[in-house]
């Protein structure tokens, strides 16, 4: 006789907590699920029984009296996630499995043409395949691709094609949503009940994640801190968002473009960030000032949303602390006092990894609520 609907549900329910938290005993199956232990119990028998989990011997814990118990993992290799963005005029794709481990990465310099990642599809096709190859990794294990763009409404129409091409489901997410979703599944943010994410080592841009889920906001527009506004230029440069006096347009779009007010000489990111890890004065100044431009329109934010911490991009290294002190000085300045009080300013732990990390714990959103 066949399952039930609802012991059928329980069963996907499981598998899809398996995938995404690595092997469990049955106990902590049960309190994730939030299923009583019989009901756990009852499906995870069907599920040996099937020969869709393995048991294996769990990992150490605390000294119990009795027989050590055992854990439940998917039975057969784990998927993988592949995460493809592009960056300073470089495409990159990244290989991970649901845990967060980044098995293989490449990257080409690429030129595309505006914000249309349709022009990248033929050397995306072929860099994930590529990682694929360098993982040994068969296409037949991975679940999805992610792509990290800076303006996800621009990439709509290239993700059918690429779909076709890979054979699995194309995700496209904001580069700062992905960044704010990896801290908190893998980084700083974990723990917290709401926190703003502050993307700055490329570009300027945040994510909001409150309740353990991303806020994208009505018109998927939510956290574009790049296009608030903070000058008063009516005749101003017009921002590509079609508004004038963004912060974008006084940041610029780069931290070299930023930095560069300081320096006659062209400076690269790399140049930038090594000058600060130096203690250059004068770069040290430039990232405090960058801190307090930025720490305005999130002083306002916080105001407003009351989080539990402001995250700052791991990515600016030595550069993160006089940024970090100069967001602090203006939200001290300018938040409501309560606010102010409560409200932390952390460091990102993530690094270059966030947004590849932050595509894992998207897929791994997505597999939870299809169960």
């Amino acid at each position: 006789m066949q399952p039930s609907s609802p012991v059928r549900t329980t069963q996907r329910h499981l598998l899809a907590l398996l995938e995404v938290s690595g092997p469990l005993t049955r106990a902590e199956l049960a309190g994730l699920a939030g299923l009583p232990p019989t009901t756990v119990a009852g499906a995870v028998k069907e599920l040996l029984r099937s020969r869709r989990v393995n048991e294996v011997a769990a990992e150490p814990g605390p000294h119990r009296a009795g027989r050590p118990p055992r854990a439940l993992e998917l039975a057969g290799p784990p998927r993988v996630v592949a995460v493809v963005g592009l960056r300073d005029g470089g495409l990159r794709a990244t290989l991970a499995n649901a845990a967060g481990e980044v098995l293989t990465d490449r990257s080409e310099a690429v030129t595309p043409r505006g914000h249309d990642l349709g022009s990248l599809l033929e050397p995306a096709t072929t860099m994930l395949l590529a990682v694929l190859r360098d993982a040994e990794v068969s296409r037949q294990r991975l679940v999805a691709v992610v792509l990290s763009v800076a303006r996800p409404q621009a990439q709509i129409h290239s993700v059918a094609a690429l779909e076709e091409r890979v054979g699995v489901p194309v995700l496209v997410e904001n580069d700062a949503n992905l960044g704010a979703l990896g801290e908190a599944t893998f980084g700083a943010g974990r723990g917290l009940d709401g926190f703003i994410y502050v993307m700055l080592g490329h570009g300027v841009g945040a994510g909001l994640v409150f309740g353990g889920r991303l806020h994208r906001g009505a018109a998927g527009f939510a956290g574009e801190l790049a296009h608030v506004q903070v000058r008063e230029q009516e005749d101003g440069p017009l921002c590509i968002c079609g508004g004038r006096g963004c912060l974008a347009r006084v940041i610029g779009p780069s931290l070299s473009d930023f930095v560069g007010r300081a320096y006659a000489e062209r400076l690269s990111v790399a140049q930038v960030l090594s000058l600060a890890a130096d203690r250059d004065p004068g770069v040290r100044r430039v990232f405090a000032d960058l801190g307090r431009t930025v720490g305005r329109p999130l002083a306002d934010l916080c105001t407003m949303l009351d989080p539990a911490a402001v995250l700052v991009d791991g990515s600016l290294g030595a550069a993160g602390p006089p940024v970090m002190a100069g967001i602090r000085e203006t939200i001290d300045r300018h938040a409501a006092p309560a606010v102010a009080d409560s409200v932390q300013v952390l460091a990102g732990e993530l690094g270059e990894r966030a947004e590849v990390l932050g595509g894992v714990a998207l897929v791994r959103q997505r597999v939870l609520d299809a169960a």
